[in-house]
C-alpha cells in the first residue's frame, strides 16, 4: 500500500517540476562565480565631510570640533546604511510622499540646470502691460463719517435730515455721531479696503460722492452713516520703476513655471500613458488623449 502511494507520488508532474527547479538552483549556484557587492561598500569622500562640516558652520556659527565633525561622519554613513537597506527591501516603492520628494528633487535640478537670465527692462514693461489689472494702483478716498444708529432711532431717515442741516449750520460734527467703535476719519483707503470695513454697497455709493459735503445716510451692516468725502485721488498705472520689484518677482515666478511645463513636455514625449478603464470613449481616455496631445 505505501509503495503504490509512493510510485503514484513519483508519477505527479508537480513534483517532477520541483525537483527540476532545485536542480537548476544548484547548478546556477555551483557554476556562478562569486560577485563582490560594491553596493555594501560606504566611502566618504573629502568633499562630504567639508560639506558636513559647512552645513553644521551655517546652522551655529562656528565650524565643528573633532568630535562633533566624527559624529557628523558617523551620523551620515548611518543615514547611508539605513538609505541602501530600505532601498534593497523596495520601501521606496509605492509611497506617495518618497515620489513627491524625487520629483522636486528632479525639478529643482532641473531648474538649476536652466539658469534663470537677469529680466530685462523691455520684459518687465511687457509682462506690466500685459498683467495690467494685477499691478494697477486703485483709487483711494479721504472721508469721516456720521454714524446714526438705528436701534436709538425710530425714523432714521428723518434724523439723518436733520442732523445734515446741523452740520451745515455749523454745528460740530463729532457731538451729532451716536456712539460706536469706529473712527471719525478715514485717509486714503482703495475701495476694497472700504468694502472689508463697511460692506460693497456702502464703499460703491461712497464712490459716487463729490468731495467737499456731507451726504446720506448711507447703510452698512451696523446702519446708517452720514458721509462727508475730503479727498480722492483717481487710480493710475504705475510706471515700471514704482514697482519693479513685485513685477520681477511676477514676471521670474511665471518664467520658471513656464520652463517647469517645457521641461515635463519633453520628458512626457518618452512615455505612453495607459489609464485602465472599463469601456471605451470615457472620460478616464480623454484625459490621456489630453496627456498625449500636449506632448505632441
Amino acid at each position: 500500500m505505501l509503495k503504490k502511494k509512493i510510485v503514484n507520488l513519483l508519477r505527479e508532474p508537480l513534483l517532477h517540476f520541483l525537483l527540476i527547479g532545485v536542480g537548476l538552483f544548484w547548478l546556477y549556484s555551483v557554476l556562478q562565480p562569486t560577485v563582490v557587492d560594491d553596493t555594501n561598500r560606504v566611502v566618504v569622500t573629502t568633499s562630504q565631510i567639508e560639506q558636513l562640516a559647512a552645513q553644521f558652520s551655517r546652522t551655529w556659527i562656528r565650524p565643528p570640533s573633532e568630535e562633533e565633525l566624527d559624529g557628523l561622519i558617523k551620523s551620515h554613513v548611518r543615514d547611508e546604511v539605513y538609505y541602501r537597506e530600505a532601498m534593497a527591501l523596495g520601501l521606496d516603492k509605492n509611497d506617495a510622499q518618497i515620489r513627491r520628494r524625487m520629483r522636486l528633487k528632479l525639478e529643482f535640478i532641473l531648474e538649476d540646470l536652466n539658469a534663470e537670465e537677469a529680466a530685462s527692462d523691455e520684459a518687465l514693461s511687457l509682462y506690466l502691460q500685459q498683467h495690467a489689472d494685477k499691478f494697477r494702483q486703485q483709487a483711494q478716498t479721504s472721508f469721516q463719517q456720521l454714524y446714526l444708529n438705528p436701534d436709538k432711532r425710530q425714523d432714521l431717515q428723518a434724523d439723518a435730515s436733520d442732523v445734515l442741516q446741523s452740520l451745515r449750520a455749523g454745528v460740530a460734527p463729532e457731538t451729532l455721531s451716536d456712539p460706536i467703535m469706529l473712527p471719525y476719519e478715514y485717509r486714503q483707503l482703495t475701495q476694497s479696503e472700504i468694502a472689508r470695513q463697511f460692506g460693497e454697497a456702502f464703499a460703491l455709493e461712497v464712490e459716487t460722492l463729490a468731495p467737499g459735503d456731507w451726504a446720506g445716510p448711507i447703510y452698512s451692516g451696523l446702519g446708517g452713516h452720514l458721509v462727508k468725502v475730503s479727498e480722492r485721488v483717481p487710480g493710475r498705472m504705475p510706471e515700471l520703476a514704482e514697482v519693479r520689484a513685485e513685477v520681477e518677482r511676477e514676471y521670474l515666478a511665471q518664467r520658471r513655471k513656464q520652463q517647469q511645463d517645457d521641461d515635463y513636455q519633453k520628458l512626457l514625449e518618452a512615455y505612453e500613458v495607459v489609464i485602465e478603464t472599463n469601456s471605451p470613449g470615457s472620460a478616464a481616455d480623454k484625459k490621456v488623449a489630453a496627456i498625449q496631445q500636449d506632448a505632441s
